[in-house]
């Protein structure tokens, strides 16, 4: 089984669509009035966020019945500096997290939805294991 994507419900589709392009690199796969897909760069399959417009208002974080956060891993260590950075231009930046088998900088969108960018140092995926140790980091995620 593989990870295929979310749905997200957001403020401004545009703004979105922008934010995920310019910090993350995700490409357009489609996009009408009021839904968009998007696909995450350099993946042997498809992972898309689904965008809805859903109006104005702040709709995400921990306080939404919903996706609380959006988590993602790159491949090498200048990837994930490049998004703590563009996370930090924009004020969206919240924590940097070394843990013993990956490194993580975690960041809001644009509608507050907390996004998790996780590299593992030594390359490599994270692996299984590395998920079987459940700490506050993970609980904090979206607060």
């Amino acid at each position: 089984m593989n990870f295929q994507g979310v749905l997200m419900n957001v403020a401004d589709l545009d703004r979105s669509i922008d934010f995920y392009r310019e910090v993350f690199g995700f490409t357009v796969l489609s996009q009408e009035e009021q839904l968009a897909v998007v696909t995450a760069p350099q993946s042997d399959h498809p992972q898309v966020i689904v965008f809805r417009a859903f109006g104005g208002g702040r709709i995400g974080g921990a306080r939404h019945t919903g996706l609380r956060a959006f988590l993602l891993e790159v491949e090498s260590a200048d990837q994930l500096e490049r998004i703590a950075s563009e996370l930090d231009s924009r004020g969206l930046l919240v924590s940097r997290r070394d843990h013993s088998d990956w490194v993580a900088v975690v960041g809001h969108d644009p509608d507050g939805v907390a996004v998790v960018v996780a590299w593992r140092p030594g390359g490599g995926r994270i692996t299984e294991e590395s998920w079987r140790t459940l700490d506050e980091f993970l609980y904090g995620i979206g607060e």
